[in-house]
């Protein structure tokens, strides 16, 4: 049993925003169809996969009570959660306004989710949480650290995904620590669990963006599709994948792996300023 001996400094903002705004343009991030398709993407698939985390975090709730730090992580991570959900569902709701398909996306993954919820067991479901919460909490660090990113979105957007990417830091380490406390070193499973979702992440995010990019009139040609899928994948600095898979062969090889063992105190920090 590893009781949590981590006290994370949340944030737990609720953000409010207007998405009623009629001047709110549908290629909000560098002006570049993919790039804003590709993020619409992954945020539309937050709503049901951010109620699968908690659920995934509750069922153990019990069992965490001994340990007083770690119970309160759960209930900051659960309040975290909730508010990114409200706030995405917002967004999604706008795409549909402008005419993409977020609905039915969403419509789609919750289907995925619950299927998912019950072929797997529960401790397979905390498992896939804790991959999918390190793979967010990677993402959120590279955006975090390239502030480039940010200056090429719309205010507006900037403003949702640097609120999304600091709260998914602050909250790295709490679904690890809850396994930890239940499954003490069951690193098998735990790896296993991220081979899966690694596959279903992808075939996701590639079908999803396609999807999109299908809805969208004004879609440019091949050529700059592939141009603009390699910067936001491949680039040597900010490229999601290039630069994500030191840190996931760390998951899957380091019998000690922890998210505590990156510092991001600092970043954070930068990141509120």
């Amino acid at each position: 049993m590893s009781l949590s001996n981590t006290s994370p400094e949340f944030t737990s903002y609720q953000l409010r925003l207007d998405w009623t705004q009629p001047d709110l343009p549908s290629h909000w991030y560098n002006n570049s169809v993919f790039y804003s398709h590709f993020m619409n993407a992954l945020g539309v698939s937050f709503i049901d996969g951010e109620k699968f985390f908690i659920d995934s975090l509750n069922v153990y709730k019990d069992q965490i009570l001994q340990d007083p730090q770690l119970a309160a992580n759960v209930a900051e991570f659960v309040k975290q959660e909730n508010w990114h959900r409200y706030q995405h569902t917002l967004y999604n709701r706008w795409l549909d306004n402008r005419g993409f398909p977020a609905q039915q996306i969403e419509n789609d993954m919750r289907k995925f989710w619950i299927k998912m919820r019950h072929r797997w067991g529960d401790r397979a479901c905390l498992a896939a949480t804790v991959a999918m919460e390190h793979i967010t909490a990677r993402n959120a660090e590279l955006m975090l650290k390239y502030r480039k990113s940010f200056k090429l979105m719309h205010p507006h957007f900037e403003s949702v995904w640097r609120w999304h990417s600091i709260e998914e830091i602050e909250h790295k380490s709490v679904s690890v620590d809850v396994w930890n406390t239940v499954f003490g070193g069951d690193d098998t499973t735990r790896r296993l669990a991220m081979l899966v979702v690694l596959y279903y992440y992808t075939y996701f995010m590639t079908f999803n963006t396609l999807k999109l990019l299908a809805a969208d009139p004004n879609r440019p040609g091949l050529l700059t599709l592939l141009k603009d899928a390699y910067v936001i994948l491949w680039d040597r600095r900010s490229g999601l994948l290039r630069n994500s898979f030191s840190s996931v062969w760390s998951y899957m090889t380091r019998p000690d792996w922890h998210p505590s063992q990156t510092d991001h105190t600092t970043l954070l920090k930068y990141s509120k300023e």
